[in-house]
């Protein structure tokens, strides 16, 4: 009996050295993490491009007097930071994972809104990089009075659907950023503004649930909504939609981390008319394709890159039409479902995206008797974006 008391005694008084073991072991393991992430971060090279989240990733920022003074060396080294950390998709599931354990309907810049909708968050540059880009806009249009210039900032699904936010959600006014930005453009700039069709077919899909593009029928109305104001009239009865996958997930749903499963349906516009035929030109890669679409795309994560293969630094489109109008588009992924609808007016339209674009735009414009220029972009990305500015002052 005195031998059972002793075994106990011996075990209760071992029990707290068990548990500062314990503890100890735990705090090693954790300032052991907080050394090597930053670390690793730090020597491990740079990654240009997440498949997962379907977009660039904020590189090393250059340091400058002028940006560290206005804040916008810091702010881009924050968002450079998150970008390049090590772990980062395992990281945003374990947050996702516990923010929604707290009942949180807000991950890594998505909100979870009603009916399963994910929405991206608007979150724009500081003011003073949006006015370099308004500058060298105004400034380019000067410069080419010779050719045609469309502006056309797309509202994204935050803004067409904000009655799907969660309650009370802190969200900018959108609009007043778009309104702001295109009051103030060279007066020679036809704004095009899909918002008054987008609103008026709000309950219709327009965006995809998953994905912070915009759906084909959101671009097919946004056509139908501008093109007078190209001096187009477009055939409504010209296409026959095909629905080529119905499995699509959505960079919104990798970028968040929130676990949802229903999927989006991607569809094509396809010319009734069967002479009504395309030859893209990849002119990096060398390739061409006698299709807008780019069906082997759809094998992959990214379907959204069945239009016109996804994106790329500058593409060539011949088109069967002989007015002698050759459109430059200069554009972000929004673009690449709206350009097929362009292709019946058009003899030749040059895809440039600024974000991968280091040739001379002026070279270009001359080379290839440009006449009409698009920019087309969507509002998220074009108030995050820096790279138009220097293409634009063909630095």
């Amino acid at each position: 009996m005195q031998k059972q008391n002793t075994s106990r005694t011996h075990e209760h008084h071992n029990r707290p050295l068990i548990y500062k073991k314990y503890i100890n072991y735990l705090s090693s393991f954790f300032v052991a993490l907080l050394i090597i992430i930053p670390l690793a971060t730090l020597l491990l090279p740079d990654v240009k491009f997440s498949a997962t989240e379907n977009r660039i990733l904020t590189q090393l920022p250059r340091f400058s007097i002028d940006s560290v003074v206005d804040g916008r060396y810091m702010k881009k080294v924050e968002m450079y930071t998150a970008d390049q950390l090590v772990g980062r998709n395992f990281w945003i599931h374990a947050k996702t994972d516990a923010d929604r354990i707290e009942g949180k309907d807000f991950s890594n810049g998505v909100y979870l809104g009603k009916d399963h909708t994910l929405l991206e968050n608007f979150n724009p540059l500081p003011s003073a990089d949006v006015e370099k880009t308004k500058m060298a806009l105004n400034n380019f249009v000067t410069k080419h009075p010779e050719l045609k210039h469309y502006f056309m900032l797309v509202p994204t699904a935050i803004n067409i659907y904000s009655d799907k936010l969660p309650a009370d959600a802190p969200v900018l006014n959108q609009n007043d950023y778009i309104d702001s930005f295109t009051s103030s453009l060279n007066e020679n700039m036809v704004i095009l503004d899909p918002r008054p069709i987008l609103e008026e077919s709000k309950d219709q899909l327009l965006y995809y649930k998953t994905d912070h593009h915009w759906t084909t029928l959101g671009a097919w109305l946004s056509f139908q909504g501008v093109s007078k104001s190209m001096g187009i009239t477009p055939d409504l009865d010209a296409y026959t939609v095909y629905p080529v996958t119905n499995s699509f997930s959505g960079a919104l749903v990798s970028e968040s981390g929130y676990s949802i499963k229903d999927t989006d349906t991607i569809d094509v516009y396809i010319p009734k008319n069967d002479n009504d035929y395309s030859v893209v030109t990849y002119v990096e890669e060398q390739k061409k394709s006698p299709s807008l679409y780019a069906s082997d795309q759809l094998t992959g994560k990214d379907k959204y890159a069945v239009f016109l293969d996804g994106n790329h630094p500058i593409v060539t489109i011949k088109n069967p039409v002989n007015n002698g109008k050759h459109l430059l588009v200069l554009k972000d992924s929004y673009a690449n479902a709206f350009i097929p609808f362009l292709t019946p007016f058009y003899s030749e339209i040059t895809i440039v995206d600024p974000r991968y674009y280091y040739d001379s735009i002026e070279t270009l414009i001359a080379n290839a008797n440009i006449t009409d220029v698009l920019y087309l972009y969507n509002a998220n990305t074009f108030f995050r974006d820096t790279s138009l500015e220097p293409v634009l002052n063909d630095i």
